[in-house]
């Protein structure tokens, strides 16, 4: 009999959801870190504000719930998809006409966030949905190194589009037209729409979401929440959230602003650090699969609270600490993402895989970006103070960095005294 998963439709389907998953990075990579940090700055955000804004995708995380009215109802998966995905990315790429506007800075600013959250909540209410249509064509005991396999794709060629955009900006922006910039990172983010667009209509069309046909929503919620391996695998994915919210929508500024980098050499820490991603992304798929998802996963935290640590010491005179913060950050996610998702798969069942990764999204969510707004508070405190404290000279990404590596480590001791001793089972 032949292997489902072999078949022509199937392998057509993982390689066209590869492709998706990639030109939806390439689009995250334009309206993030150096890239937005520059448009932000153009229309006179303050850098604790542009922390805030850095982190609504973590606020973001909320509209996922939505999915769990809708989930069990989808009759065509590929046109919803389809539709919601390329509307999320349109609105991404208006955010890039704001500049142009003859508006105050407060209402840019608004502007901004409201594109920012309708961009997110097409993209967030089918990304569960999404994901677990794209896995249903992997074989379950190959998920992890699809994953990964995925997952290096995405950042091989995210590394030359980042450094194309990132050098072209430099180029604008050194010939004083960074508003020719814009123009131009938004026709590149059209050109992506369409790439996505198409990548979907390679995709099957075959229903293999098998969520429940009884849609009450507190049958759902009790389904989800009354799994105790889940509830801990949830603690432990809003706990990484929390400490990340605290420094990661930060960093843009602190690159560009106080430690001077152009955003052609940000485009080439952030290089090093996705060929850093790559070059784990296979290894910890393959130990994941062989072992446990959780045991991945602490591996990946012992990576990112290095990063945490070197981060604490980055400073105008040691640049290189925000390199390797930068790296070693960027590694651990090949570690926490997919393992994250993945371990949903081990503790619930079938029909509320959808719902659960929902809900678990939405909370990262509430914890990121409650993280955010501490973060930004600790900036603003250290700020106010001329960067200083006790005497010395102290930057509040610094400080923001310490919290974060204190958080990482109670997670890394939660994640083995109690998610590592939990049973995983393959679906």
């Amino acid at each position: 009999m032949t292997d489902q998963y072999d078949t022509p439709a199937f392998r057509r389907t993982r390689g066209a959801y590869i492709a998706q998953c990639t030109f939806d990075y390439f689009i995250t990579i334009l309206v993030s870190d150096a890239f937005f940090a520059k448009l932000l700055t153009d229309i006179s955000v303050s850098d604790a504000v542009t922390g805030v804004f850095a982190s609504i995708t973590s606020f973001s995380f909320l509209f996922q719930l939505v999915s769990l009215t809708f989930a069990d109802r989808l009759k065509n998966t590929k046109r919803t998809m389809t539709l919601l995905d390329t509307l999320s990315q349109l609105l991404l790429t208006g955010i890039f006409a704001v500049p142009f506007l003859h508006s105050s800075v407060k209402t840019k600013t608004v502007l901004v966030a409201a594109l920012l959250l309708a961009a997110y909540f097409f993209l967030y209410i089918i990304q569960p949905i999404c994901y677990k249509w794209g896995n249903s064509f992997v074989d379950p005991q190959k998920r992890g190194r699809y994953s990964a396999k995925k997952e290096m794709i995405s950042l091989i060629s995210g590394v030359f589009f980042s450094l194309f955009a990132g050098f072209a900006l430099d180029r604008f922006e050194s010939a004083n037209k960074l508003h020719s910039a814009f123009i131009f990172i938004a026709g590149c983010m059209l050109a992506v729409c369409l790439c996505n667009i198409v990548s979907f209509m390679l995709m099957d069309n075959k229903n293999t979401l098998n969520t429940s046909e009884d849609n009450n929503i507190g049958r759902i919620l009790r389904g989800v929440f009354s799994n105790r391996s889940f509830r801990n695998s949830m603690i432990l994915s809003c706990l990484v959230s929390t400490a990340s919210g605290l420094t990661a929508g930060f960093m843009g500024t602190y690159k560009t602003n106080d430690l001077k980098i152009s955003v052609g050499n940000i485009q080439l820490i952030n290089t090093a650090a996705s060929l850093g991603r790559f070059a784990v992304s296979q290894p910890f798929g393959k130990f994941s699969d062989k072992h446990t998802y959780a045991k991945g996963f602490r591996y990946a935290l012992y990576i990112l609270a290095a990063g945490y640590f070197f981060n604490i010491f980055a400073s105008p005179s040691a640049k290189w600490c925000v390199v390797a913060f930068t790296v070693l950050s960027n590694m651990s996610l090949a570690g926490t993402n997919q393992n994250t998702y993945n371990m949903a798969y081990c503790y619930l069942d079938e029909e509320y895989i959808v719902h659960g990764m929902a809900v678990n999204n939405a909370l990262r969510g509430i914890c990121g970006f409650l993280a955010s707004l501490a973060g930004g508070k600790i900036l603003s405190f250290v700020q106010n103070r001329g960067n200083a404290l006790f005497g010395a000279t102290v930057y509040g990404q610094q400080v923001q960095s310490a919290v974060s590596l204190l958080v990482t480590i109670f997670t890394t001791v939660f994640n083995i005294k109690v998610v590592e001793k939990q049973k995983e089972f393959r679906k």
